[in-house]
């Protein structure tokens, strides 16, 4: 698979170069050698490193995605990782950021401004040795996706480390770090963080309008693939011009004022519409052999030999023992996967997707990864960060008319084999959910929305994100009587030194 051209021309580039420590580089530390950039092959070496450092266990090939951020959901029912420690089947403990889990949240803040230096660095070498890129589109694209991909971690530190948004905006979340140097960079409130953010990516989709090839999920035996340069080519692991739009929807509805949300549901109709792109999988014969739902991937992850991390992240496909694997209850599945109710046609919760273990003591293993059934015109090798159905759900969330919000939700639902019998209506919409056991002091509207989250992006690190941003003060698997800022806001590293004077 040519993605995977990314990743041998960056271990040749390790073995040829002196200066591979680049990826570690503290971001206090000066400004790496101009050598690596004086060459096409340099940046392109630069850019492949970001993708491959985000792929790592502790970000988004493993805590970011199906481990850790997906515990905190209370997705699973068990945290296999901490077997010797009877108190962590207490869900209670996963928020103990300060000690039982103080190492962890701390390497995921240092690792992901870790990348943001790096992507300082080759942002401020690509305007200053500009002319080095002399291929058509390199420049605009190479720096649309730096730009776009350093908005898209600042925007995961401040959903994880930042305060519930639309409670207190004003409140201090995180640094914005643009430059690659010495300058101390203060703490931003998260509003002035949200600004920076929606900054970069506007200027993002600015430069990849035209000159983004666009060029997604093609056979890669065909002729046109053969003459592709393998650099624009499988967009989809590419921070492209729709993951830069899709990437605005999520911004803005996160936001949440009247003109945010009207502007979130113009960009996540425009993926939306973009159906020559990304296919929404229409029923179970689709998904049997592509649990990831591959052709909905606006943008992913190519991870080398991802199998590997796999097995040794307590996700090994063939492990049933839940001492040694994620696992998740009889009674919080059915309650996830509505399975006496609404759920009980809805594939997304069948055998192709979780596994049940445990005889009469039934618990279900998520196989949503299970690279045995992928192939590399499929999805092998792939952890996917945005798909198409969470258009469809900010399109629900942020639609002042109810029932154009209604209709978004609905496509879902049906796409996924829930009964036409069981449409959502709107009466009560947008009244509190009373008839609701886990949230009643939700809108209909917001629960529903949430129910699907907790169904689609099962093991894929969205859910705990919403919760957090809709205060949900209780939900499923969340092992507390009442959720609070404590719960929903781990604090930040005291070794802040360490990324510029914090303060």
């Amino acid at each position: 698979m040519k993605h995977l051209y990314y990743i041998s021309l960056f271990i040749l580039w390790l073995g040829i170069t002196s200066c591979n420590d680049w990826l570690d580089v503290d971001p206090k530390t000066s400004i790496p050698t101009e050598k690596q950039f004086q060459s096409e092959y340099g940046f392109k070496d630069a850019l492949t490193g970001i993708y491959l450092k985000m792929g790592i266990k502790t970000l988004y090939a493993g805590d970011l995605t199906y481990g850790y951020i997906d515990e905190l959901a209370g997705i699973y029912s068990n945290s296999p990782e901490n077997e010797n420690d009877p108190r962590i089947y207490n869900q209670s403990i996963m928020f103990d950021y300060e000690n039982k889990f103080r190492n962890k949240k701390n390497t995921i803040y240092a690792e992901m401004y870790n990348i943001i230096a790096n992507i300082n660095s080759l942002l401020h070498y690509i305007d200053k040795n500009r002319s080095v890129l002399q291929t058509k589109g390199y420049y605009e694209i190479f720096k649309g996706e730096a730009l776009g991909l350093r908005a898209f971690l600042h925007f995961d530190l401040l959903r994880l480390f930042g305060p519930i948004y639309r409670k207190n905006p004003d409140e201090k979340a995180i640094s914005y770090r643009t430059v690659f140097d010495k300058t101390p960079t203060p703490i931003l409130k998260a509003e002035e963080v949200v600004k920076l953010i929606l900054e970069d990516l506007v200027e993002a989709e600015k430069l990849l309008q035209a000159e983004d090839t666009r060029f997604f999920f093609v056979d890669h035996d065909s002729e046109a693939y053969s003459e592709m340069d393998p650099f624009l080519a499988s967009r989809e692991y590419r921070m492209n011009i729709y993951a830069v739009k899709a990437m605005l929807a999520r911004v803005l509805c996160y936001k949440g004022d009247a003109e945010s949300r009207i502007q979130a549901v113009k960009y996540a109709r425009e993926v939306i519409e973009a159906k020559q792109y990304f296919t929404l999988y229409t029923n179970q014969s689709m998904a049997d052999y592509n649990s990831i739902r591959y052709g909905e991937q606006i943008f992913g992850l190519s991870v080398d030999r991802l199998w590997e991390i796999l097995d040794n992240n307590f996700m090994k496909m063939s492990e049933t023992n839940i001492q040694r694997r994620f696992v998740t209850s009889a009674t919080l599945f059915n309650l996830f996967y509505e399975r006496t109710g609404v759920g009980s046609t809805d594939w997304r919760k069948n055998p192709e997707m979780f596994e049940q273990t445990g005889g009469s003591n039934l618990y279900f293993l998520c196989r949503k990864y299970n690279q045995d059934v992928l192939r590399e015109s499929t999805g092998l090798n792939t952890i996917p960060l945005i798909r198409l159905p969470e258009m469809y759900y900010i399109v629900a969330e942020c639609e002042s008319d109810q029932t154009r919000s209604a209709e978004a939700l609905n496509t879902i639902r049906f796409a996924r084999g829930i009964s036409y019998n069981d449409e959502i209506t709107t009466d009560g919409y947008d009244l509190p959910d009373t008839g609701s056991e886990e949230s009643p002091l939700q809108s209909k509207r917001i629960n529903e929305i949430m129910k699907e989250y907790r169904k689609e992006y099962f093991a894929e690190g969205q859910l705990f994100y919403y919760l957090k941003a809709h205060d949900y003060q209780y939900y499923y698997g969340c092992g507390v009587k009442v959720m609070t800022d404590k719960e929903y806001q781990p604090k930040r590293p005291d070794n802040e030194q360490i990324f510029g004077n914090n303060n």
